[in-house]
């Protein structure tokens, strides 16, 4: 699930210049991106896991079920979670595109 930010549309001459945290959003969406990529690692590494560990009987073997769960669940939920935030910021970043177009277009006409 890699995100990408839109590349930003720049004033012309005489135009507003819409303000939007570019550096802040880039960074924030790179950070978010990596994250990601951690959590699906780990979370694919842990499933592939799961052939050998069916075979495990014994002791805690419930607890660890309930553990494992709870865990791949939460892995899951984050990923999705940060694809909803992430996508919110490149929300704003196309908003702020869209509005330096308007006011570039405004000078033109």
């Amino acid at each position: 699930m890699a995100v990408e930010m839109p590349l930003q549309v720049v004033a012309v001459a005489g135009a507003e210049v819409v303000q939007f945290p570019w550096i802040e959003a880039t960074a924030a969406v790179a950070a978010v991106n990596s994250a990601v990529a951690a959590l699906a690692a780990q979370r694919e590494a842990r499933a592939s896991m799961a052939g050998g560990l069916s075979e495990w009987a014994g002791g805690y073997r419930a607890e660890f079920d309930g553990a494992f769960g709870d865990v791949t669940a939460v892995a899951s939920g984050l990923e999705e979670t940060l694809a909803v935030r992430v996508g919110a910021i490149v929300d704003g970043a196309e908003a702020a595109n869209e509005a330096q177009t308007r006011a570039n277009s405004a000078v033109e006409a």
